[in-house]
């Protein structure tokens, strides 16, 4: 059987120069691969999508097996097989049970790009246009190129509330292909969105049983979808959506699906335009984070992250141990922003931290969009001010040393 695509022939007619090739099977093609490859440099040979494969005829997996152990055995070739499928990539070539078990050399989890790498695919982009973009595509290249940079937000409206485009429907699709019973995997998606992120809560949401909804949630986590999220100095974690493509996705279009789906977008285009300033809010803290532990924000600390306790909250916390100081960090996506005044509500806060309280040195980091009034300290502490341009300033440069 012929399950090799017409594509994949054409290539290794193209890099070899030779006319129309025709072969019956996977382990023929490398072995005309073997044949021709003279040269003392090594070849790499790439099959992307090959969890496509794998649907079409699983098959493949066997005779792969037998390409790797008979015929690229000690050979200067080096194979990549790529899939963005993950649970057929995990079943068929990471499991014990896989023919391809403990054959592979290293295993990558592709992640998707910063937000940084944004700046330089849409150079042009105004700084607050590129946290739009990343707010709804999580920097999955895919989606980025539905998107111009010019005007994010329609841009955002045509690709998500358009009951023909590919992000409108990809969520499905991608549930689908990975998942049995999509319907409950939606459900606890949609609690997550929503702001249930305690197993109960979920569990409550979705009418299942929390020690249920456990396996579900270590599903949901393997495959990318979700993550847990711990507080600096705690045990007890809660549960978020992993990207930003995922989180809009269900925040924004799946209580309107079956509308959007008809033409009716009104009701979905209004909640959008009325909420999705609030919904940044995260996605701008998120990207603070991002730039602090990068390095492109210089803030010289070794360990940070998110820290709440009962109902207080502060959007992160970063920690130099050996100089035994701390840095209590808020991140407010709005405009002309008082630091004073959130300076002074960090200090409260930071009351509450149990850190090396008798010998630690505090400083406070304020990040907004713009500020109506800037602080270098507080009470003796140091306070650091960030606003958009501060952002765009750091990206650039970051960018420009690595271009010298």
């Amino acid at each position: 059987m012929l399950i090799t695509s017409e594509n994949f022939l054409k290539k290794i007619s193209e890099f070899f120069g030779l006319p129309k090739i025709e072969v019956k099977s996977l382990k023929e093609c490398f072995e005309l691969i073997v044949s021709l490859h003279k040269s003392k440099e090594k070849l790499v040979v790439v099959i992307d999508e090959f969890s496509y494969l794998i649907k079409q005829n699983p098959e493949c997996v066997a005779e792969m097996q037998s390409v790797l152990d008979e015929i690229l055995k000690d050979k200067n070739i080096f194979l990549i097989l790529s899939g963005s499928a993950i649970s057929l990539m995990q079943k068929h070539l990471l499991s014990y049970s896989s023919p391809l078990y403990g054959r592979t050399t290293g295993t990558i989890m592709l992640k998707p790009l910063s937000f940084s790498f944004l700046a330089k695919w849409f150079p042009s982009a105004k700084f607050e246009d590129l946290v739009k973009i990343y707010g709804v595509t999580g920097g999955i290249p895919k989606y980025l190129e539905f998107f111009e940079g010019k005007c994010a937000e329609s841009e955002i409206k045509n690709n998500f509330f358009n009951p023909n485009s590919f992000l409108f429907r990809e969520m499905p699709q991608l549930l689908s292909e990975e998942l049995r019973n999509v319907s409950t995997y939606l459900t606890i998606l949609e609690a997550i969105s929503k702001g249930r992120n305690k197993v109960t809560e979920i569990a409550n949401h979705a009418y299942m049983d929390a020690k249920e909804m456990v396996a579900y949630l270590n599903i949901l986590e393997n495959l990318g979808f979700v993550k847990k999220v711990t507080p600096l100095f705690g045990k007890k974690g809660v549960y978020d959506i992993s990207d930003n493509y995922t989180r809009f996705w269900f925040r924004f279009v799946s209580p309107y699906f079956s509308e959007i789906e008809n033409y009716h977008i009104k009701n979905a285009v209004s909640e959008f335009e009325r909420e999705f300033n609030g919904y940044l809010g995260k996605i701008f803290e998120e990207i603070v984070l991002q730039l602090v532990q990068e390095g492109k924000i210089k803030l010289d600390y070794t360990t940070i992250g998110k820290w709440w306790y009962r109902d207080e909250e502060i959007d992160f916390i970063a920690l130099n141990e050996r100089r035994k100081e701390i840095l209590f960090g808020e991140c407010k996506w709005r405009s002309k922003i008082n630091a004073l005044k959130i300076a002074k509500a960090l200090a409260e806060k930071a009351e509450l931290v149990q850190w090396r309280n008798e010998e630690r040195r505090e400083g406070f980091a304020i990040f907004a969009k713009s500020f109506s009034k800037r602080v270098n300290e507080f009470e003796g502490k140091k306070v650091y001010c960030f606003d958009l341009e501060d952002l765009k300033r750091a990206v650039r440069k970051s960018f420009d040393r690595f271009q010298n």
